[in-house]
């Protein structure tokens, strides 16, 4: 065990100046969107929650999320061989640890995407309730009523599925995490054609974990489910996770990793 977080903790190290960019690119950004977004007249008044989904940031962060999970890997695809990649292909661990280590660091990067994406929300309520306040008064020639932190939090539709409300959604939110971790990590592992059959892979095993999250929401709220995709659809991803985990372990013994 000390071995493999001795492993994710190398990769950590590697990783962490493209890592400490990418966070930062992301938080500049978004309060460049979303102080655009309140300064549209059309959307004067409607909130930080409005201002966040019709600046289209949840897919930005979707994308920030998947991209720190694939910054997760580079003792395994660095090109120093002689420091990095034989380092790894001798290291004194199972298979099963070195694809943990890798995991593990994805899912620390990804968990901290996502701590990062609710601390900028919480810290941007401010200057964006600020601007709003400094146009409505200009505009309107009175101040807007002042919103609470909280009901903004509610109305944001897209925090659904960072926020867990119920156990059944905690859990999916934790599978998904868990999943996307280990998929991000097979992509790094896997070299030409395999790279491209491990992000089909991960796209799809996607779908099925957003589609899964959109039902729970629904059966919570209405007490039915979407019927748009059929049953077979949710094993499907089970099945190409657990193949993904066993081709990924193949590699590690194969020696595949570039």
């Amino acid at each position: 065990m000390k071995a493999m977080f001795s492993l994710a903790g190398w990769n950590w190290r590697l990783a962490r100046r493209y890592y400490a960019i990418l966070c930062a690119v992301f938080a500049v950004q978004q309060l460049a969107v979303l102080l655009y977004q309140t300064s549209r007249p059309t959307l004067l008044g409607m909130g930080l929650a409005v201002y966040y989904e019709r600046g289209m940031q949840f897919p930005v962060f979707l994308a920030v999320y998947l991209a720190a999970g694939l910054l997760a890997g580079p003792a395994v695809n660095d090109w120093k061989r002689a420091k990095c990649s034989y380092t790894w292909l001798t290291l004194p661990l199972s298979p099963g640890l070195r694809l943990a280590g890798q995991v593990l660091t994805a899912a620390v990067l990804e968990l901290g995407v996502v701590a990062l994406q609710l601390a900028l929300y919480l810290v941007y309520f401010f200057p964006v309730q600020v601007l709003e306040s400094a146009l409505s008064q200009n505009t309107l020639g009175a101040a807007m009523p002042a919103q609470s932190l909280y009901e903004q939090l509610l109305l944001n539709t897209s925090f659904y599925f960072l926020l867990p409300r119920r156990p059944l959604q905690l859990a999916l939110l934790v599978v998904t995490w868990l999943a996307s971790a280990l998929l991000l990590s097979c992509v790094r592992l896997h070299r030409g054609w395999r790279r491209g059959a491990a992000v089909v892979i991960g796209a799809v095993c996607g779908v099925c974990c957003m589609v899964a999250l959109q039902n729970e929401q629904m059966f919570a709220r209405y007490g039915e489910l979407n019927r748009s995709f059929p049953f077979w659809f949710y094993p499907l991803g089970i099945v190409l996770v657990v193949f993904s985990l066993w081709w990924a372990l193949r590699a590690i013994r194969r020696a595949e990793p570039a």
